[in-house]
């Protein structure tokens, strides 16, 4: 009989538990937070199609960017990647930023034009990654985010951005 009432007493007490821990209604919402890595936006590839333009002898194409604003201008980051399959058939991304002097990319709002020099890129796949400005640099004597410049950032991989970003480097 002792065990039958603790039995019982233990049923209640589970019982009890689970009826009194129902879901009530949801609170206000809190806050918005700062920024964080999932602010980061990207392109999907874009396969180009670069026309000659014998006036400054550079093959040339304009990509639509509607991501690209005034503020993303005035304190974001844009990166650029191409995409390509060596004849072996491996796939390769290289920051756009490694080709130098052969390809120039002028950013404007809701635009990106590419020029190169000597090679036609038509068919190549391009991404564009951009990262808002959130917070602004102690560092502007160095000019440098996290010991970065600009250009260092612009020639590393989107991983390597996203640990300098992230401070897990």
């Amino acid at each position: 009989m002792k065990n039958v009432k603790s039995l019982l007493a233990v049923a209640t007490i589970i019982i009890m538990g689970v009826v009194g821990c129902s879901k009530g209604t949801t609170g206000p919402a809190g806050p918005v937070g700062p920024a964080g890595p999932d602010s980061v936006l990207y392109s999907s590839w874009i396969s180009l199609s670069t026309v000659y333009n014998s006036n400054d002898s550079l093959y040339e194409d304009t990509l639509v960017a509607p991501s690209i604003t005034k503020s993303i201008i005035d304190s974001g980051v844009i990166l650029s990647y191409i995409q390509y399959t060596d004849p072996n058939g491996i796939v390769h991304i290289q920051p756009m930023a490694s080709l130098g002097g052969f390809v120039f990319e002028d950013f404007t709002i809701g635009k990106i034009n590419i020029a190169v020099r000597g090679l036609d890129l038509t068919g190549y796949l391009y991404r564009y990654v951009i990262i808002p400005g959130s917070k602004k640099t102690l560092s502007t004597q160095t000019g440098k985010i996290n010991g970065y410049t600009p250009a260092e950032l612009k020639a590393m991989s989107y991983e390597q951005v996203q640990q300098v970003l992230s401070g897990k480097n």
